[in-house]
């Protein structure tokens, strides 16, 4: 391993305690990746654990020591930085079944961290895709980013470099301004090994955003661990359809880049995204594959829809738009709850142009700053949802789960928040 000047001072504890930490951890990590230097980072997207894994009991002591001893005499970090979600925000905490003192210790906790993080320079983005919004990324630079969609589109939609960093490599790698040199950091390991065709009984243009959550999954079981060239995408799809898209492929995978030829900064052609090398294999999703991934994301036959929980990620301002005009002048079904999340940057030019108050009229809540992911895994009773990663984490990843999902579009579950009913659109 060669390291520079500033490397061995930080190693040597010149640069306090939490940097002598912290390169230790990069040096390890760099070590078992086979990683022969380290490379300078330009920004960093983190995931502390006390702001935004369960911030309460025995997980949020451990999540508080897990970076304490990182965090030991850093009064700013090396790079720019955004921050993942918050774990709930109180405001929708009792609609989500908290209860009382699990609510105190939440601010408790999950307030500490996030003032720290702030007095300390990180932006408060609080947003899985705050990277897009606030620090779009540069064709070929290095960054840190513990956030899967975050990761993908990155590297796929931008060009950068990021490899699957995690909460506390990624803050080491922040404290430092250093990562390791592997992984898709170095050109040879960015090339595309597979081919994703779309199947000919599909039309692109009559997709909801569900779809492109099932069309990512069916893709993502094919291709596993091997990164995807996707061919024969409309060249017109758009930022939400996206989100959806990769949002999903990078649970399910957990690949760093994918490339959508035409799109992608490195895939102009289908023969450059490959680097002039046969694909290993090629693969065809259509609409027997797409119904299958629907099939899987449904853990449940009931049509009494409890909780309709929307926005991881969180929602662009097409789906904050689609879900007043269905809301607008209505009023939810006496037994369901709704509870919508998006950014804060969002949330207020919704409420300008009227969306925040047209929803919440219906009863419904949007909110921001937190994942709902997480927030929603405890509540009772059926949920639907639109977003198939939110699915994995509400259902335990499994299609035998006991919890009971019904996935499908946003305009699906917005009419069952008003009916109490689940209605399946025809595909």
């Amino acid at each position: 391993m060669r390291l520079n000047r500033e490397q061995k001072e930080m190693l040597a504890g010149n640069h306090g305690r939490g940097a002598k930490k912290s390169i230790e951890i990069i040096i390890q990590l760099a070590e078992a990746q086979g990683a022969e230097e380290l490379v300078p980072i330009t920004y960093a997207h983190l995931m502390p654990p006390d702001v935004m894994f369960f911030p309460y009991g025995k997980q949020g002591r451990w999540a508080h020591e897990m970076t304490h001893e990182l965090l030991q005499d850093v009064t700013r970090l090396r790079v720019p930085a955004t921050t993942e979600p918050m774990f709930c925000n109180l405001a929708v905490a009792e609609t989500l079944q908290f209860p009382d003192d699990v609510i105190r210790e939440i601010h408790e906790i999950q307030g500490a961290a996030t003032n720290f993080y702030e007095r300390i320079g990180v932006m408060p983005t609080y947003s899985a895709i705050g990277p897009v919004y606030a620090r779009p990324g540069k064709f070929g630079e290095h960054v840190t980013i513990a956030e899967s969609i975050s990761i993908l589109w990155y590297n796929t939609m931008y060009g950068a470099r990021s490899e699957r960093d995690d909460g506390v490599t990624s803050l080491a790698a922040a404290i430092t301004g250093y990562c390791p040199l592997s992984g898709v950091h170095l050109p040879e390991n960015r090339l595309g090994e597979v081919v994703i065709r779309p199947g000919e009984d599909l039309d692109f243009s009559r997709f909801q955003d569900a779809d492109w959550g099932a069309f990512s999954l069916a893709a993502s079981r094919l291709c596993k661990e091997k990164r995807p060239v996707f061919v024969g995408m409309p060249s017109t799809i758009e930022m939400t359809d996206l989100m959806h898209l990769l949002s999903v492929i990078a649970v399910e995978s957990g690949l760093a880049l994918l490339h959508i030829v035409g799109l992608t900064p490195e895939a102009p052609t289908l023969e450059k995204a490959l680097g002039g090398k046969r694909p290993d294999a090629e693969y065809v999703v259509g609409r027997k594959e797409l119904l299958e991934a629907h099939e899987f994301a449904n853990t449940t036959e009931d049509e009494d829809i409890d909780f309709v929980l929307l926005g991881c990620p969180h929602l662009t301002m097409k789906e904050i738009r689609d879900l007043a005009e269905t809301l607008d002048g209505r009023r939810l079904h006496e037994r369901v709850k709704l509870v919508a999340v998006t950014t804060k940057l969002l949330h207020g030019q919704a409420k300008e142009l009227g969306y925040v108050d047209a929803i919440e009229r219906s009863g419904a809540k949007l909110t921001y700053d937190m994942c709902i992911a997480f927030a929603g895994t405890q509540v009772k009773g059926v949920i639907a949802t639109n977003s198939l990663k939110a699915d994995f984490f509400y259902s335990g990843f499994s299609a035998q789960s006991k919890r009971e999902i019904r996935y499908g579009s946003l305009k699906n579950c917005s009419r069952a928040a008003l009916t109490g009913k689940w209605k399946e659109a025809a595909l």
